[in-house]
């Protein structure tokens, strides 16, 4: 046997799909005699039936937990026979003649205990970790404050990712990164695979070291590359990324350099540096609407004293600087809490509507336990009209200043709205074709199409139109294309499929994206919303457009929905509390555990039951949910059947709707 490749996957089920596709081309084109394992770290997307249904030749290990990366890898490596053994990412697409240049590369390299090529993110740039230096305390140190980054061609302040190496040169390394490393059974043999302390990053670090130690050299392979989809699994697991790679590192330093307290109070403040900037740059649209919010009221306060007591600094002096602290603050504070600072509301003018009223209330609340914040209840009312045409104005200014940020067109040209289709077969067609020939007020710029297949990534579907991707992908391609517009054929993706991509974009998109579907006749009822046709000029093809968005996604309905839990959770809590403790019995231990979470906010009185899909995102898992209400136990619910009721109810969901199946629930048993 050549070649052994080991595949660990965690709900990745797109990427591994394209992952084995690329690796059966590869090893067609090698002519090596293989075997390929796929370890299944527990996923709920289907990954192990795919990999049964379109693989039979692949070894399979389903595993029933995430065990981690190493010690999944370590399961297949001590079966794996082959002569060199291939730790690869699921999340990779390799190139037709990269197995063959490797292993003829290890073949003539002796000393060669593990090997890595180029790897290429997906819009072609290199990525920097596939080929690394060891975290001595100097290189850790010049990473975590940054200084690689200023001087990066310095081999003074370089060393941890080696920038000041050619990226198109072969040399050895100190470290390979586990996305793609081939080892010889030399390699393996002295070092027994990777250390299974270590969940997730790290062990490839740790297993480059030990291969050093053996006396074998890891080198980096310039002549072939591969395309690397970075960070796919975390992305979709619930680990801190930040916190498990730092730790990762710190569990490195502390085995292979000695116990150092000052070095592990570097770590610590680096790691949470490091914390604090990702907290910051993920939350730095909200920090700065904020900001301009707080601008916008404070200004406001000045021009309403300016107007009424002839100076801008007119109030009497006993109100300053509160005056220009707390109304900022409330406002801030109330706006938040209905939502305006989320990534998807921020330029939405209503959410002020929504929280200035509450702020109004707020601040004249104030007055009475604080007579010196100010004087007039009649002067808060003021500045609370004057700071709500204040906020509307900064909402309508970032818009525009997206619109020239990512949208390209001058203010003389009418403005093309940035499309994605989410498709490629016929219909995805047709629907690009009329968009491309609309001669109506509302203008498409097509960018691109969406594939259910990783691999057709790069093929032209109509005219220079490309494929970006797959339906994973879709947050990255909005991200990189700067999309606006994602246009859903109904026949393409499932409702949940859809719905789930959507959530990734709300989360992670720098624009609010709008999407929409193409409905056949028979979704006419998949949303109130407003229908918009387009019409070829050139004759009577038509479709509609509706936008996708389910009821219980609106503000009105989230808000309901959260006066109905705590209503009842903090009525229901003080009343189970005493019957417990009075009938000295524990049995409704669990209905008050969730009860208490209910309050948290982490679940809701009434939602949706998790299903294999793991809908949870459509909204909160519910302590009564639709499915409860059907005549069979929950053991004879099909799957199938609780994701229809889970999407019937998030599509169709009303007050009374919560209402009912809280009522309905009173007077049945428990199913769950």
């Amino acid at each position: 046997m050549d070649i052994s490749v080991i595949i660990v996957n965690y709900n990745v089920r797109e990427f591994l799909l394209g992952a084995l596709k690329s690796l059966r081309k590869s090893l067609e084109a090698s002519g090596l005699e293989a075997e390929v394992f796929v370890v299944d770290n527990a996923s709920r997307d289907g990954s192990a039936e795919m990999v049964v249904r379109e693989f039979p030749e692949v070894k399979l290990r389903a595993l029933t937990e995430n065990i981690g990366f190493g010690k999944a890898n370590n399961l297949a490596l001590r079966e794996a026979t082959g002569e060199y053994l291939l730790i690869l990412n699921p999340d990779t697409i390799l190139g037709e003649d990269t197995l063959k240049v490797m292993v003829d590369f290890m073949r003539s390299h002796p000393d060669a205990g593990a090997a890595g090529c180029k790897l290429l993110n997906a819009d072609g740039s290199f990525q920097l970790s596939c080929r690394r230096g060891f975290p001595t305390p100097w290189a850790s140190f010049t990473k975590l404050f940054g200084l690689s980054k200023i001087f990066p061609k310095s081999r003074l302040f370089a060393r941890y990712n080696l920038t000041y190496l050619s990226e198109n040169e072969t040399y050895a390394v100190d470290a390979l990164v586990g996305a793609f490393m081939l080892l010889s059974r030399e390699a393996y043999e002295k070092t027994q695979g990777f250390d299974e302390a270590y969940f997730m990053y790290g062990e490839d670090l740790d297993l480059s070291y030990r291969i050093n130690k053996a006396g074998l050299k890891n080198y980096y392979v310039a002549e072939t590359s591969t395309v690397h989809f970075k960070g796919e699994s975390t992305r979709r697991s619930t680990l801190n990324e930040v916190k498990v790679f730092y730790e990762a590192m710190h569990i490195f330093v502390k085995k292979n350099y000695g116990k150092s307290p000052i070095f592990t109070l570097m770590l610590r403040l680096g790691i949470a540096m490091r914390a604090v900037v990702a907290t910051i740059k993920k939350y730095r649209g909200a920090v700065a609407l904020a900001l301009a919010d707080a601008f916008a009221v404070n200004v406001s306060i000045l021009m309403i004293s300016k107007f009424f007591f002839g100076a801008f600094q007119g109030l009497p002096e006993y109100d300053y600087p509160w005056v220009f602290i707390f109304p900022p603050l409330v406002v801030i504070f109330c706006v938040g809490l209905v939502g305006g600072y989320r990534r998807e509301n921020r330029r939405r003018s209503r959410y002020v509507l929504y929280g200035l009223p509450i702020a109004l209330i707020g601040m004249s609340s104030l007055t009475y336990f604080f007579k010196d914040f100010i004087f007039s209840r009649k002067l808060i009312v003021l500045i609370t009209a004057m700071s709500t045409i204040g906020l509307i104005v900064v909402r309508m200014f970032f818009k525009l200043a997206d619109r020239l940020r990512y949208g390209g067109e001058g203010s003389a040209k009418p403005h093309l709205r940035r499309t994605l289709i989410a498709g490629t077969g016929e219909e995805a067609v047709r629907i690009a074709k009329l968009l491309q020939s609309s001669g109506f007020t509302r203008r498409y710029e097509l960018k691109g199409f969406v594939s259910n297949d990783l691999t057709r990534t790069g093929e032209k579907v109509l005219g220079e139109v490309a494929i970006k991707g797959d339906l994973a992908m879709l947050s990255k391609i909005v991200r990189d294309e700067r999309i606006e517009e994602v246009i859903f054929p109904s026949d393409a993706f499932t409702y949940s499929q859809m719905l789930t991509a959507m959530q990734r974009v709300s989360e992670e998109a720098p624009l609010e994206v709008r999407f929409n579907v193409v409905p056949q006749a028979t979704d006419v009822l998949l949303s109130r919303s407003k229908i918009e046709v387009i019409t070829m000029p050139t004759s009577e093809e038509s479709l509609a457009v509706m936008p996708l968005e389910y009821n219980v996604h609106r503000f009105s309905h989230r808000l309901a929905k959260r006066v109905l839990d705590l209503f009842v959770a903090l009525f229901a809590i003080p009343v189970l509390s005493v019957v417990q403790v009075l009938h000295k019995t524990d049995h409704r231990q669990k209905t008050l555990h969730r009860l208490r979470d209910v309050l948290r906010g982490k679940l809701s009185l009434v939602g949706i039951r998790p299903s294999q899909t793991n809908e949870q995102w459509l909204c909160k898992e519910g302590v009564i949910s639709l499915a409860d209400l059907s005549t069979g136990s929950a053991v004879t619910l099909r799957a199938e059947d609780v994701e229809q009721m889970n999407l019937y109810y998030a599509r169709h969901h009303t007050f009374g709707m919560d209402i009912e199946i809280l009522l309905r629930s009173l007077f049945r048993s428990p199913t769950r």
